[in-house]
């Protein structure tokens, strides 16, 4: 009881528009009154236990690598690279923008940077090349909805400390799925753009072209590896590599600005600016959802959901937990989402024996499928702004896209495989 009126709460002050973290703290009080706990003590000592995991810190360090990225330049070399491998074919601007959103996906880790990022540069030549607006919208927003599945991800970073579970392994988790996502995405701009001949050839294959295009974006490329190889093969941990990375990336734009004869001092500074905003907003995000999660398990909520699910089957009770976790993301910003709805279904998914790496892989999957949809759909808001649209046209030429994705979701939830392979393949 207490802890449905507890979730009830934040869920009307939800749909009422009452900013994030107001909404979790507000409900979380609501709990602790009618647990009949002290509750200044109990605020600040689980706002501490959220926060005190050494893990947490790969989240800022992640976060300024990104900016720093951008600021270096590295969506424009991507974007070309992309673009010289297929600009030989119809629809090579709709492929090339699903290929640099898969590869932008292995630096920023974050589905609405890379949304911005990617979004602002292919959008506009999309559709002065004669794409219409909505499409180009929609495959920019459907593509880098594998930001935080492919690694690095502040997502599996936060599932990784609410589960308990090896963030390297779910890093590796996370490569098929996303990967097929991208070709799904990548197969459909392909045959739309065929079927109703949207945009034109744009130039004729040329190796010399592909190479210099490979050389400009080989700053980028390293970084994946440089994360994701460097934890797997234990060269270093993750908040090392993530330190390693945003060192990397200072450089990098430093070196760029010398080369260019002006180092960005200015976009540096934004860059740390933003950063500190957005580690801030995330660690008050993480804090609460700490204290609302003690207090949800305080009432013997996930409990009572795991006792009223005795009896289902095992593919019944996956099917029940998606479509939950849709309604999670729709609502809610992807991190509330992964730390709320852990701390509720983490123990449901214990009981029914699945693997933890793969039900992490299949709730960020899901969650991301949420950033497409009304009547928040973050991503799809930002591609139509972005298209000059009305957000409902954006949401209409999305449909194909959002279909794809629920196929891919619901292969990732029935095979474990997908997930599981590589990071049993490499971690034992």
């Amino acid at each position: 009881m207490i802890g449905a009126a507890t979730l009830g709460t934040f869920i009307v002050l939800l749909l009422l528009g009452v900013p994030l973290a107001f909404g979790i703290g507000v409900a979380s009080l609501v709990g602790l009154a009618m647990l009949g706990v002290p509750s200044s003590a109990i605020i600040a000592m689980q706002f501490f236990e959220g926060l005190k995991s050494f893990p947490l810190v790969a989240i800022p360090l992640f976060l300024l690598m990104a900016n720093l990225m951008t600021v270096g330049g590295v969506t424009n070399a991507l974007v070309g690279f992309a673009t010289s491998l297929i600009g030989h074919v119809r629809g090579s601007l709709a492929i090339g923008n699903v290929m640099a959103s898969t590869l932008f996906a292995g630096i920023s880790g974050s589905c609405l940077a890379d949304t911005t990022a990617v979004g602002s540069i292919m959008i506009p030549a999309m559709v002065k090349e004669g794409y219409p607006p909505a499409f180009a919208g929609a495959v920019t927003a459907a593509a880098n909805i594998v930001g935080p599945i492919i690694p690095p991800s502040i997502l599996m970073i936060l599932y990784g400390f609410a589960a308990e579970q090896s963030v390297a392994k779910l890093f590796l988790g996370g490569v098929v799925p996303g990967l097929m996502l991208s070709l799904a995405f990548g197969l459909l701009a392909f045959w739309m753009s065929k079927r109703y001949s949207f945009g034109s050839v744009e130039h004729a294959f040329s190796v010399m072209n592909v190479l210099r295009a490979f050389v400009a974006a080989i700053p980028a490329l390293i970084i994946p590896a440089l994360i994701v190889a460097g934890v797997v093969w234990g060269v270093f941990t993750l908040t090392e590599s993530a330190g390693a990375a945003a060192l990397y990336a200072l450089i990098y734009a430093v070196m760029r600005g010398i080369v260019q004869g002006r180092i960005p001092w200015n976009e540096l500074a934004d860059a740390f600016r933003r950063t500190a905003i957005d580690t801030a907003v995330v660690m008050i995000l993480i804090g609460g959802s700490n204290l609302l999660s003690w207090v949800l398990a305080r009432s013997q909520l996930p409990q009572l959901i795991v006792t009223s699910m005795h009896g289902f089957s095992q593919w019944a009770t996956l099917l029940l937990i998606n479509l939950l976790l849709l309604v999670f993301g729709m609502f809610l910003e992807p991190a509330a989402s992964i730390l709320l709805a852990s701390s509720i279904l983490l123990p449901l998914a214990k009981s029914i024996d699945v693997n933890l790496i793969h039900f992490g892989i299949m709730m960020i999957v899901n969650l991301q499928i949420g950033v497409l949809l009304p009547p928040i759909g973050a991503s799809a808001l930002i591609a139509s702004r972005m298209a000059g649209i009305s957000f409902e046209r954006q949401i209409q030429a999305l449909f194909p896209f959002v279909a794809l994705g629920f196929a891919t979701l619901i292969l990732v939830t029935y095979v474990p495989a997908l997930s599981v392979w590589i990071p049993s393949y490499f971690g034992g």
